[in-house]
């Protein structure tokens, strides 16, 4: 009986509540939590990678481009002949120091070089870089030269009102023609039918002509400007613009040369980014890709187009080419 009184009358014993022990479990509960989520993350990154798989990177083929593409060609003028500068691909040009000034001002005695690149081919003009586009808009192309003289290494203008003759080829000279002139901004060549837009002399007013010679094969050319030459029509259309832009599942298109190429008016345009400028629709077209992989290899894609009025999406698969199988392509186009 004693006993069970006394265990009656016993307070019963509480836990001691330890604060610190309740925060710890609290930041544990938290550390758990947020290795949970970090956990799921992970598993989600690592299924987005197996989902999309890597895409091929190229690089600029800088040394394919250089070693393929036309040279320039240099002269001397000593005074001593009339005759006519002639460049490999059939440009002729008559020159002499009469026409030349030193940037300051002031006569240009002989010897005088002369430097000479001619583009012809679409194939020269994708190598170097030189798209048929003025601010946006095609050009209708029968070639591009480019004309520079230096004396004792210093760059040489035009004197004021002067021109200076010149003979470009041509299989069919078109009437249509006139001469637009190539100012360089961040490495790209835009084209100008002034002068005056491009030249460095502030004095250069003369004008140009040009003058087909169709039973010749040729056009008669008068220049008011050195540098960038290039004879051509704008080019226009009605129905609205067909908006191309490329895409690659497997490719990245970031270091891939690509260029649209318009057959009917020898028309190169230069793709920037994904998306092209604004085309003819309804006209044949040509997609050109080339670029080299990692370990110099070259690659390419070429595709024919003539899509409508709209937005337009190419889907690009690279694929390995030889040097020589795609210069061969590039010469056929």
């Amino acid at each position: 009986m004693g006993n069970s009184e006394a265990g009656e009358n016993q307070t019963p014993v509480r836990p001691i509540f330890n604060p610190e022990k309740s925060r710890m479990k609290k930041r544990l509960f938290i550390h758990l939590g947020l290795f949970s989520c970090l956990s799921l993350l992970v598993i989600s990154c690592s299924k987005q990678r197996t989902e999309e798989p890597e895409l091929n990177t190229y690089s600029y083929p800088q040394k394919f481009m250089f070693d393929n593409r036309p040279e320039e060609q240099t002269f001397v003028l000593n005074g001593d002949s009339a005759g006519p500068i002639i460049g490999n691909q059939g440009t002729y040009l008559w020159l002499d120091s009469s026409l030349f000034m030193f940037p300051g001002g002031g006569d240009v005695p002989y010897p005088i070089v002369i430097k000479l690149i001619e583009i012809y081919k679409p194939k020269d003009m994708m190598l170097y870089e030189l798209p048929t586009v003025a601010q946006g808009v095609p050009l209708g192309s029968d070639g591009e030269i480019r004309v520079k003289a230096f004396k004792d290494g210093v760059e040489l203008l035009l004197k004021p009102n002067r021109v200076y003759p010149v003979r470009m080829p041509a299989d069919d000279p078109n009437p249509l023609m006139s001469l637009w002139y190539g100012k360089e901004s961040d490495g790209v060549v835009d084209w100008f039918d002034l002068a005056s837009a491009v030249s460095n002399n502030p004095g250069i007013d003369a004008l140009e002509s040009v003058q087909p010679q169709a039973d010749s094969g040729f056009y008669n050319i008068f220049s008011p400007a050195l540098g960038w030459l290039n004879l051509d029509f704008l080019y226009s259309w009605s129905g609205g613009d067909a908006n191309i832009s490329l895409s690659s599942a497997t490719d990245d298109l970031s270091g891939v040369m690509k260029f649209i190429y318009i057959p009917s008016i020898t028309s190169v345009v230069q793709v920037y980014g994904n998306s092209a400028i604004p085309l003819p629709p309804g006209v044949p077209l040509k997609l050109i890709c080339f670029a080299q992989n990692q370990s110099g290899s070259m690659f390419s894609y070429f595709q024919d187009l003539n899509v409508s009025a709209g937005a337009t999406t190419v889907e690009v698969t690279m694929a390995p080419i030889t040097d020589a199988a795609l210069i061969d392509a590039l010469s056929n186009l």
